[in-house]
Parts: C-alpha cells; sequence; structure tokens
C-alpha cells in the first residue's frame, strides 16, 4: 500500500517542450539552479521561488536528440499555472512552452529497445536512476521502481509535502547553484545558508505498525521534537512517513513516540543521507 504514491511523484507529470532563442536565459534569471545545455541526457533539477523563498515550481529540464532546440520540461510541483508565470515573466524574451501528451516514469534501466521512449538520466541526487518518457500506453511497459531506493536516501517526493516548504526545509541545497546571478527568492535562500538554519527539516520517519498516519506529532520523551504529515509507504508491519524534526533532532535515533487518536505508537527517525549530501553540497 502506498499513500501519495511516491510513483505519482514522477508518473503522470505534466511534461512541456519548451522553445524560443531566450529559454535558457529566462530560466537562469527565474530559477535557483544553473541552466546550460548537456548532451549527456542528463537532467537539471531547478526551483521556481516566490518572493518569500517558497516553491511554486519544482522542475527539470533536458534535452533530447542532443539538440538545444529539444528541450523538455517536467513539472513534477506547482503551486500556481507554470505556463500562466511563464508568460508573466518572460517580459520581452522569446520563450515558448507547450504541453504534450508526454507523461514520465522512474526507471531503474536504460534501453534503447523500446521503441517511443526516451530514456534521461535522473536528475535526482544520490540515486542512479532514469526517467522513462512516452505515452501512457508505452510507459507500462516499464516496472515500477522500488520506493524504498528513495526512502533509505532520505529522499521525498511526496508532492504534497511541497506546499508553502522552501528548499531548505526539503534538503533541497543541491538544486541551487550559489555562484550564479539573481532569481527570486534568492535573498531568503542567501540569509539561511550565511546567517541561520530553518527551524524544521525533512526527514522519514519509520514506525513499527501498517497503519496510515496523518498530521501526528513526534514526542522524545514529554518534548515535541517533530510531526509526521504524510504515510508515503506501508510495507507489510512498517510504515514510512514524510515528518519534519527540529534541525537539532533530525538524525537517526529511535525510541520515540507519536500520539494518534487514543493509540500510541513508538517511531524512529531514519538517517538521512540525502540531507547529509544536500547540506554539504
Amino acid at each position: 500500500m502506498m499513500s501519495n504514491s511516491i510513483h505519482e511523484r514522477f508518473y503522470k507529470k505534466i511534461i512541456y517542450r519548451v522553445e524560443g532563442k531566450d529559454y535558457i536565459k529566462f530560466f537562469n534569471n527565474i530559477t535557483t539552479n544553473k541552466i546550460e545545455f548537456k548532451s549527456d541526457n542528463k537532467m537539471i533539477r531547478t526551483l521556481w521561488l516566490n518572493n518569500k523563498g517558497r516553491i511554486i515550481h519544482d522542475l527539470s529540464i533536458g534535452w533530447i536528440d542532443n539538440s538545444d532546440s529539444n528541450a523538455l520540461l517536467i513539472d513534477h510541483f506547482s503551486s500556481e499555472s507554470l505556463i500562466e508565470n511563464i508568460t508573466k515573466y518572460k517580459m520581452s524574451l522569446d520563450v515558448k512552452i507547450i504541453e504534450t501528451s508526454l507523461q514520465a516514469k522512474i526507471s531503474d534501466i536504460h534501453s534503447s529497445d523500446i521503441e517511443g521512449i526516451y530514456f534521461m538520466k535522473s536528475s535526482i541526487s544520490l540515486i542512479d536512476k532514469y526517467l522513462a518518457i512516452g505515452t501512457s500506453n508505452k510507459l507500462g511497459l516499464i516496472n515500477n521502481f522500488n520506493p524504498m531506493d528513495f526512502i533509505l536516501q532520505g529522499i521525498s517526493y511526496n508532492k504534497k509535502i511541497f506546499r508553502n516548504r522552501t528548499p531548505m526545509e526539503l534538503n533541497l541545497w543541491c538544486a541551487i547553484d550559489f555562484k550564479k546571478g539573481c532569481y527570486l527568492g534568492q535573498e531568503i535562500v542567501a540569509r539561511v545558508k550565511y546567517k541561520g538554519q530553518v527551524k524544521r527539516n525533512f526527514s522519514f520517519v519509520k514506525i513499527e505498525k501498517g497503519i496510515d498516519i496523518t498530521n501526528a506529532i513526534i514526542y522524545k520523551g514529554e518534548n515535541e521534537i517533530g510531526s509526521i504529515l504524510h504515510t508515503d509507504y506501508i510495507n507489510k508491519n512498517e510504515s514510512y512517513c514524510s515528518a519534519f524534526i527540529n534541525h537539532n533532532e533530525n538524525y537517526k535515533q529511535s525510541g520515540l513516540r507519536i500520539q494518534y487518536g487514543e493509540k500510541e505508537y513508538y517511531c524512529e527517525i531514519l538517517e538521512n543521507l540525502f540531507k547529509s549530501y544536500s547540506e554539504n553540497y
């Protein structure tokens, strides 16, 4: 059982073609990462923030057929209309965005034997995955990946927890280039990077019970140290949940408890390799 499926994060996502001589300049001006043409089929993850530093679009961009005129843009998460925002902010720049009928699905393999599917190297750090891009019928030929590959690395793709969050809360430092020029929300990101830290950031929590839990407080002794938002994956008698933990308590530890309804459950915070990697990126 999977609640708010991790597979859903990369399946049935909206995929666009991006055209126009200024589209690379546009995304460099507006989003967090450095965008430059790559001929190695590897996608670049970048975030579009609002002026409060919160994520409004989580995007990946890549190129097919080794051509900078064949750019694909994957919209993993949006709290606003991507097309409307591009129209609003492009000003006089030559940028066109065209919604396609294509979908994307995470794949463990790269194969040139499946006609009608493009394979792009995933933009997700720490895991060796591909994005299979094609029509819904074609993607039915691709096996689902194991969600534990993400959970054991601490990588969240439950789109519901992205709403109103900053990259720092989601440990997404690796989607930010601090050497590039200005972008929306840059002042907020830089202030946290150089002058402080967020109160809570993301990790997975494991509960020794196969239950679907939402909005539960995590206690260490009598002290509240975090909260569970959603259950991402239930594997037999274990539940894996998206949680936000106090920054100074966000490390592998067990013996924690949650109160859910009239019942009490014990849980543990899993080691978050993605958090460690991204903070030192």
